[in-house]
């Protein structure tokens, strides 16, 4: 049996101080996680890289909370279908997007002492955790939400993190 495949789009549309995410390393731990959780061949989803700005109208608009945050979730799931053509047979899941500030993630970073780079793979799997299913409203989910994150980047991900306001 082979390897599943998942279509992984990551556009940066915003560098932090001209140094870029590595998209090419986003894309595996994404592809790693899917596999993981078993996520259905040929899912997709897509991961915008961006700025304060362009988080702050996002969340104004999909939450009414007018603030920039550091990641929002947006799964397919959710909200009104989108009609596919003949009914759509066949297709493999469009999983949803992930909106990441990269402004809040290097100000995160700074915070909890953790690297830029730890921090933005703790954000993006905090919001791929999210197109699949896991949430943390509730203290039982919200421990294994963080045990999953942990699991997969390890325990020093948390030290000093007051957690995401999603």
């Amino acid at each position: 049996m082979s390897a599943p495949s998942f279509d992984v789009g990551i556009e940066v549309a915003a560098t932090r101080d001209g140094a870029g995410a590595d998209a090419a390393a986003l894309e595996a731990l994404i592809r790693d996680v899917l596999a993981a959780e078993r996520a259905a061949d040929g899912s997709a989803l897509t991961v915008l890289l961006a700025d304060d700005e362009a988080l702050r109208a996002l969340n104004r608009e999909h939450r009414g909370v007018d603030a920039p945050t550091d990641v929002l979730s947006f799964p397919a799931a959710e909200g009104e279908p989108f009609p596919a053509p003949d009914g759509g047979g066949g297709e493999p899941p469009y999983l949803g997007d992930v909106a990441v500030s990269l402004d809040q993630v290097a100000r995160q970073a700074a915070e909890r002492g953790l690297a830029f780079e730890l921090e933005l793979r703790h954000v993006v799997l905090h919001g791929l955790l999210h197109l699949l299913g896991h949430d943390h409203e509730t203290p039982a989910e919200e421990a294994a939400m963080r045990a999953r994150e942990e699991s997969v980047l390890g325990d020093a991900i948390h030290a000093g993190a007051a957690g995401h306001d999603d």
